[in-house]
This record gives C-alpha cells, sequence and structure tokens, in this order.
C-alpha cells in the first residue's frame, strides 16, 4: 500500500505521533500516486485503519482524507475524499512516515487547512504546531493535551513554505492566519487568550497585533542579590505595549491534592506547595513590574465567565493607558460594543475545553457557511 493523507485525517496522524512522544522524521520528499496494493482497489478496509487512528470506518460524511497528484488518480470510493496537487508545491514538501503512509509536512498542513478553518481555530492551529504541546488526536477538543514536547514548526518556517508555493488554493488564507501565530506556546488555554488578543477586531480579537510567547526576562542585578529569582517568563507579551497576562488555569494552584490528603502530614505538605506557588506568583508579578511589565492573571474563571476576558483587557488598557501613557481606541471601542461583546464570548465559548463549544461552534460555522461554501462545520469545530 501506498498512501498520502491529508488534511484532517493528517492533522490526527501528526497529533497521534506527537502525544505518543515520536518525533516527526525530519526527511522531505515528494507527493507519489496512491496504490491499494496487494488490494486492486481502494476501500474502507484497504485503508491502514490503525495506523489512521480511525475510531469508526469512514464514510461520506467522515472520509479519509487524501493527496493525489492527479485527478485520474483520485481513489473512487465514498469513505475517501481526495485534493489533487499537480503543480504549484516546492519540492519536499510531505513527510514519510514509512511503510507507504505520507503525510503533508507540518507547513502545508497550515496551509491545506486555512481554506476549512475559521480564522480563529485555525490561529490556534499555528500556535499548536510552533509550540510545544499537541491536542489530542480523537478528542482535541476536551481531551488531555501533551505539554513539553518539540515543535513541529516556526512562523517563520511557514512563511517561506507559502513564500515559495504558486497558486496552492489556501496560501491567502494562511498568511493572513500566521500574522497572529507566534512561536512557543506551550498550552492550548495559553493559545486561546494569545489568538484573542492578536486577532483583528473584525475577527472578533482585541487587535493588539503581534504576541510574544514564554520569553525569559531577567531581572535587575540588584534584585537578584536580595534573592530574587535571576529571570522571569510571562506568558504572553504584546509587542509595542508594556502589559502583559499570564494564564492560570484550574491546575494552576492544586487545591483539590489538599482534599485528597489522607493524613495530616500530607495535608500539611500539601498546603505548604499550594501557599509555595502562590507566593512565587505574587513576587514573579512583582519582579516583572520591577523590570517595567505589568503582567495581568487570566484565569479559567476570566474565559467561561460572560464578558470575563473583556474585563481583563479593558484593565489592561487602563494599566497602559494610566501608567505608560498609551491611547488604545480600537480595543476601547470592541469592549464598548456590545454586539460585538456577545458575538466574541460566543466565540470564546466555542474554543473552550467543554461540552456546550460544540453547540456554539456549530452555530457560527453555520453562519460562516453563508459566505463560505468550503468552511466544514466538523472540521472547524468538531476535531479542531
Amino acid at each position: 500500500m501506498r498512501l498520502t493523507i491529508n488534511q484532517m485525517t493528517a492533522l490526527r496522524v501528526l497529533r497521534g505521533l506527537r502525544s505518543g512522544g515520536k518525533r516527526l522524521p525530519s526527511a522531505r520528499t515528494d507527493l507519489s500516486a496512491p496504490d491499494p496494493s496487494p488490494r486492486r482497489h481502494w476501500s474502507t478496509s484497504a485503508l491502514p485503519a490503525e495506523r489512521l487512528l480511525l475510531t469508526q470506518p469512514p464514510d461520506s460524511k467522515r472520509p479519509v482524507h487524501v493527496a493525489v497528484p492527479n485527478q485520474r488518480l483520485r481513489p473512487r470510493t465514498p469513505c475517501i475524499s481526495a485534493t489533487t496537487y499537480g503543480t504549484g508545491l516546492p519540492d519536499g514538501s510531505f513527510v514519510d512516515l514509512g511503510d507507504g503512509l505520507s503525510i503533508p509536512c507540518p507547513e502545508l498542513l497550515f496551509v491545506e487547512l486555512a481554506a476549512r478553518m475559521v480564522p480563529a481555530v485555525h490561529a490556534l492551529l499555528g500556535y499548536e504546531l510552533c509550540g510545544s504541546f499537541s491536542r489530542d488526536p480523537n478528542d482535541p477538543r476536551t481531551g488531555r493535551a501533551t505539554l513539553g514536547i518539540a515543535p513541529v514548526t516556526s512562523v517563520e518556517r511557514i512563511g517561506r513554505f507559502i513564500d515559495r508555493c504558486s497558486n496552492v488554493r489556501g496560501t491567502v488564507a494562511a498568511r493572513r492566519s500566521l500574522e497572529y501565530v507566534a512561536d512557543n506556546a506551550w498550552s492550548p488555554a495559553e493559545t486561546v487568550v494569545a489568538a484573542l488578543v492578536a486577532l483583528p477586531v473584525h475577527e472578533l480579537g482585541y487587535g493588539l497585533g503581534k504576541v510574544t510567547l514564554n520569553a525569559r526576562r531577567a531581572a535587575p542585578p540588584e534584585l537578584v542579590k536580595l534573592g530574587a529569582a535571576a529571570s522571569r517568563i510571562p506568558d504572553i507579551e504584546v509587542d509595542g505595549l508594556r502589559v502583559g497576562f499570564n494564564y492560570d488555569g484550574h491546575d494552576h494552584l492544586d487545591l483539590p491534592s489538599i482534599a485528597r490528603a489522607a493524613t495530616q502530614e500530607e495535608s500539611d505538605s500539601a498546603i505548604d506547595a499550594v501557599r509555595e506557588k502562590y507566593v512565587d506568583d505574587l513576587r514573579r508579578n512583582r519582579e516583572l513590574l520591577a523590570t517595567g511589565r505589568i503582567v495581568l492573571p487570566v484565569t479559567s474563571e476570566d474565559l467561561f465567565r460572560k464578558n470575563g476576558l473583556d474585563a481583563v483587557m479593558l484593565e489592561a488598557a487602563l494599566a497602559e493607558e494610566s501608567l505608560f501613557g498609551a491611547k488604545l481606541p480600537e480595543l476601547r471601542g470592541t469592549i464598548a460594543s456590545s454586539a460585538l461583546r456577545r458575538a466574541r464570548q460566543r466565540l470564546i465559548w466555542s474554543l473552550l475545553p467543554w461540552d456546550a463549544s460544540l453547540r456554539y461552534g456549530h452555530e457560527i460555522a453555520e453562519r460562516e457557511r453563508a459566505t463560505a461554501e468550503s468552511l466544514s462545520v466538523e472540521d472547524a469545530y468538531v476535531e479542531f
């Protein structure tokens, strides 16, 4: 068998590799013709279901996505949806996974999915590919993410790849989305905040522009002499502004460990650990403030609460304006508009890891489909 999968099928396989601790092969190859050998024809049973991480047999509604070099080689079966690449792709746009299975390189995958995902979701994909985490392959929304792994590409590499493409569908949208992506994201929730900060107002973001993620900032030497940490890492910095953000989720302070303690000794140890983390966070914020950076905490409750993130962004605007004299009229305008607040909150809820996000995602995708026929509700919001 020889098969090149692409789009959502390839994304699932790539996530499976990363979540399983396997590195993506570095060698690149070109697109080859599909071959079902030793079978004569493509069918559901001819597909390598285990390697494709299929949880149910594919059909016309949930097909396996594949890439072929010309129309004549398209597999003629409802369970396979084919993309034809004749010319225009740079050499070495695919990765051979071995035993006849190939996928697009991460840069091409980002381009392919630009035409299928709404901008906010597509930006989140960019953060994931350029970051040190992977969503769960079969439950990317609510499944447990794998953290602390190597990125598979970077913003610069994606940009160079797009420059080398010629008349490839998705490059215009991909280049636009890439403007709002940054390297070095550490977690999915962090990227939701970063993407919304960076996305323009007409895409329901806050329009603050490019961000820098998890960059280490040195402390003043005189502080270090007095016992302060030598450096700190704010989660999200807005390029050109002094205000940034740290995402503090439910796991940030491990309060459940106190409740689970079976003995007084275990309880005391858990309390000490939580207190130590809390104090360290306070010191972190003070030490970053000493370097001229105000880092505001963003909690999971802020994302789920109606207008919660809007309030944090207004606080950031007030701090930036009152302390540093900056003027942020576009940010203030999008927060002041009740219509934009409502639409943005529904977008935020559609991106969060809870069951209700599917409903909000379907509603948004249905509206988007009125002007973008290629957009798939499932691709954009169920399997992102």
